[in-house]
């Protein structure tokens, strides 16, 4: 059984791991990996800016940073940090639900871990493509719960 594991450091809301699992477990599944450990750390802008000027020399505003720990051959082992400030940007952009972009961004950082890349317009259709397809299988209720301050407000 893998292990997610979820370190909900935002102030607004923290992911429920069941619903990660399920997501987790069905991509890997079709992916045909295993994966061993994977941490999801749920922040903001701040958090993810600070990770991009130093493991990637980018002072950038960034949706999602993934750290692959694993060989392509061993099962998946990693760190996916998720910034709630700009999921929140993205789902006026694309005018869709926070659910929606939530899971779309999950789905992508997971990708990452087992191996896809976006950095070539190929790639990028790629992963976009399975994203879409993975995104469009998932039920994406009860992936999160509020803390005390609004997520519209």
């Amino acid at each position: 059984m893998p292990c997610i594991k979820i370190i909900n450091i935002h102030p607004n809301l923290f992911l429920l791991r069941p619903a990660i699992e399920r997501i987790a477990n069905f991509i890997a599944s079709h992916e045909k990996k295993s994966i061993k450990n994977v941490t999801l750390i749920v922040a903001d802008d701040s958090t993810l800016n600070d990770l991009k000027i130093k493991f990637f020399g980018e002072d950038l505003l960034t949706d999602t940073v993934s750290f692959n720990y694993n060989e392509s051959d061993e099962p998946i082992e990693g760190e996916v940090y998720l910034s709630i400030d700009r999921i929140m940007e993205n789902l006026k952009n694309y005018n869709v639900s926070f659910e929606q972009e939530l899971a779309r961004v999950i789905i992508h950082s997971l990708l990452h871990l087992m191996g896809y890349r976006d950095d070539k317009p190929r790639n990028k259709r790629q992963m976009t493509a399975l994203q879409n397809f993975y995104l469009q299988q998932q039920y994406l209720k009860r992936l999160y719960r509020k803390r005390s301050k609004s997520l519209n407000g």
